[in-house]
């Protein structure tokens, strides 16, 4: 962390913390996160079950070649990754979630738990 970091943190919104730990650490928990949730959708065979579903619209000429159509449109590789829309899913609620927590500590002093808490956002208010 560079020091402009740690002072645009302290000065920054209710959510700056945040947005530096999205920056500097997303892709890393990106990749970690994908490979317990490609464990977890492969044992439960929510991807592979998906995919049939989507194979079975792509291919389908029910409904006046629609399903084709809707297969090519909008069914694309990227939107069959059943994995990496789960990983993205998760990794939007945790920073949301580190997001609301921020923003209780920065406006409740009670929600400072820790000395060090106290120390960097009381800082702050002097």
């Amino acid at each position: 962390m560079k020091i402009e970091d740690a002072k645009a943190i302290l000065t920054g919104t209710n959510n700056a913390a945040t947005q530096y730990f999205h920056r500097v650490t997303r892709t890393n928990l990106y990749a970690r996160f994908y490979r317990i949730v490609q464990k977890a959708t492969e044992k439960t065979g929510a991807t592979s079950a998906y995919k049939k579903m989507v194979e079975k619209v792509t291919m389908s000429n029910s409904f006046g070649g629609f399903g084709k159509a809707l297969g090519t449109k909008v069914l694309d590789q990227d939107s069959m990754d059943v994995d990496a829309y789960v990983t993205n899913k998760a990794m939007d609620g945790l920073f949301k979630m580190v997001a609301e927590e921020e923003k209780q500590i920065r406006q409740n002093p009670v929600a400072r738990t820790t000395d060090l808490l106290q120390k960097v956002f009381g800082a702050g208010k002097k």
